[in-house]
Formats: C-alpha cells, sequence, structure tokens
C-alpha cells in the first residue's frame, strides 16, 4: 500500500474523510518523531505528499512520488531544481485564500506613506517641530494618481480593485496582455519598462519563483519617478543587490513596503535594513487568516483527478520549467 505523506496538519475528521473515499493508500500524518523514524522502505512507498517540505536526499529515497501539494504557495523548502529536471512529479498549490487582507494591508501602507504617518511618527517627541514640520505640503491624495500594478493573479487582481475604489488610475501587466476588470488599461509584462516612469506607485504581485529573482535591478530603480511609492508582495529576492544598495543610498522613493515570506526571511546583514523609507513585514499581509479549509479542499479534489487519471483537471498545477505561479 503506497503512502499519502500528511506533512501538513489535518483535523482528524478531515484524515477519516480521505481514509473513506481513497481507502488503497495508507494516509501517515505528520509528527517530528514519525518523519524522523520514516525508514528508506517507507519513502519508497511515498507516492503523495500534502505538504511543501523534501531535502534532496528524502526525494533520492522517494522513487514512487508522483505528486505533491503544497497548502500554500510557499515552495522554498521543496528541492525544486531536482524536481524540475527530474519532470515526473506534479506540483500543485493552494492559492492565496486571504487576498481581501492582502489587499487592505497594501492599501494601508500606501495610504500611510501618502500621509506622510511614519514621518509624523518621528516629530512626536519634539511638539514644536510637529507644528513647524513642512510634511503637511507634501502630503498626497491617492485620487488621481496613477498606479502600475505587476502581476494580476488573485491577489494582484485584488490590489488592483481596491486601488481602483481610491480614485486612482490603474494600469496592469501580466505575461501576456490580457483584459482585467479592475485595470484601465493592461500590458504585457515585456513593455512595463516603458510604463513604469509614467507611474505614482509600483506594486508587484509576482510568483515566488527562480524567473523572477533578481528581476528588479538598478535599470528598473532609475525608471521609476521621484518621490513614488513601491510595494513587494511575495519573495525580496526579487531585488538585485545592486538595486538594494542603490536604494539604500537614495532618498528617490516616497516609500518601499515589503511583505516578504517569513519562511525565507531577510538577513540580519541585509541593506534592505537600512533603506530608511522602507517598511518591512514578515508576510503579516494576509492577516488575520480566515477560517477557511481551501487547502484541505483543494487537496481532496485534486486526489479525486489524481486518482481517477485526470491531471489535466487538478487545479493550481505549477509549470515544470519554471515553476511560475500567479499569487
Amino acid at each position: 500500500m503506497n503512502i499519502v505523506l500528511l506533512q501538513s496538519p489535518l483535523s482528524i475528521e478531515e484524515i477519516e474523510l480521505l481514509m473513506q473515499e481513497f481507502p488503497h493508500y495508507l494516509f501517515l500524518a505528520f509528527t517530528e518523531t514519525t518523519y524522523r523514524n520514516l525508514s528508506k522502505e517507507d519513502w519508497g512507498k511515498v507516492e503523495i505528499i500534502y505538504g511543501n517540505r523534501l531535502a534532496e536526499n528524502e526525494f533520492a529515497l522517494a522513487d514512487q512520488l508522483k505528486w505533491i501539494h503544497s497548502p500554500s504557495d510557499q515552495l522554498n523548502r521543496l528541492c525544486l531544481d531536482l524536481i524540475a529536471d527530474q519532470g515526473n512529479v506534479q506540483i500543485t498549490v493552494t492559492r492565496e485564500e486571504n487576498v481581501v487582507q492582502i489587499g487592505e494591508y497594501v492599501l494601508g501602507v500606501m495610504l500611510a506613506f501618502a500621509k506622510n504617518l511614519f514621518k509624523w511618527k518621528f516629530l512626536d517627541q519634539d511638539p514644536a517641530a510637529v507644528w513647524a514640520s513642512e510634511l503637511r505640503d507634501q502630503m498626497w491624495t491617492l485620487n488621481g494618481k496613477k498606479m502600475l500594478q505587476i502581476g494580476l493573479g488573485k491577489t494582484g487582481s485584488e490590489v488592483a480593485r481596491m486601488a481602483k475604489q481610491f480614485g486612482m488610475t490603474i494600469w496592469g501587466v501580466q505575461p501576456h496582455a490580457s483584459f482585467n476588470p479592475y485595470c484601465h488599461k493592461t500590458f504585457s509584462l515585456e513593455n512595463f519598462h516603458h510604463l513604469i516612469s509614467e507611474v505614482d506607485i509600483v506594486s508587484l504581485c509576482l510568483p515566488r519563483s527562480r524567473t523572477f529573482e533578481e528581476w528588479f535591478g538598478v535599470k528598473e530603480f532609475d525608471l521609476m519617478k521621484n518621490d513614488s511609492i513601491l510595494s513587494v508582495v511575495g519573495s525580496y529576492k526579487i531585488f538585485s543587490q545592486a538595486a538594494i544598495s542603490k536604494m539604500q543610498q537614495s532618498t528617490k522613493l516616497r516609500g518601499l513596503l515589503i511583505d516578504s515570506s517569513y519562511q525565507n526571511p531577510i538577513p540580519q546583514g541585509s541593506l534592505l535594513w537600512q533603506i530608511p523609507q522602507a517598511i518591512i513585514t514578515p508576510e503579516v499581509g494576509s492577516r488575520p487568516k480566515s477560517e477557511s479549509t481551501e487547502a484541505y479542499r483543494t487537496f481532496r479534489y485534486n486526489l479525486r483527478q489524481y486518482v481517477h487519471g485526470n491531471a489535466s483537471a487538478m487545479r493550481n498545477r505549477i509549470d515544470h520549467n519554471a515553476m511560475i505561479f500567479d499569487i
């Protein structure tokens, strides 16, 4: 009997339902003790993993592995290079469930940058400076500003929707230009260099994939307008080291938001921490988490398709070559 390794927690009721519907699998619930005690023979029977953890040595033992479903879009603990090279292991994910919370968070920080709220706070120990401050003359209204939303997956579309409610003009960018109901115009990704210098806010909601590592460099930063806002939801690795260094030395940006993965934290010595206008948070935009069980529902649906040989019907499949998916 082949094993479905449940690395991510499920309730007893959820596991019992899986066992009833798929009795020909052994569902092995994860504990650290169980995981450490998995034998070479056990790994050789693992056909499916519900989780997002697989080291190179484990992958070498799991020669019957055919499918991994990650309950989140965090894949950095998977040996993606080996999986992509082998090419016969499917990967599916549960897309972000809490997009409304992310939209609120991004727009909340944008509004704070627009109204200089973070800067006003630094003056609170000197009342005279508060009343004499020129910050009041440097405040924005978001109404009428132009935003470039790069990435129009579920998260990017929600950010665009909320930004549009503030009266902003939204230009959207995605791999191939197509209609988006929350964008006034949409463009293909290859054209974004022609747009970035025309907007007041650049919002990045791009996949956490190798394709977009160090994708935003010095050229992109130089093209941005003075006193503009840059927002990044996802991986900080989207920035090149040269771009980070230039941002650290520059006062060009009005504000920089990076809500980056807590599972892959920014190193303590990174120059990102020294950018004075930056707000860096450990992937808190999606909080508070909803009580939805979307991850379990997606996994169970995909398991039905997998068992019946309907791989093309499985939801949220990942491209093997680039490991790309929308967030």
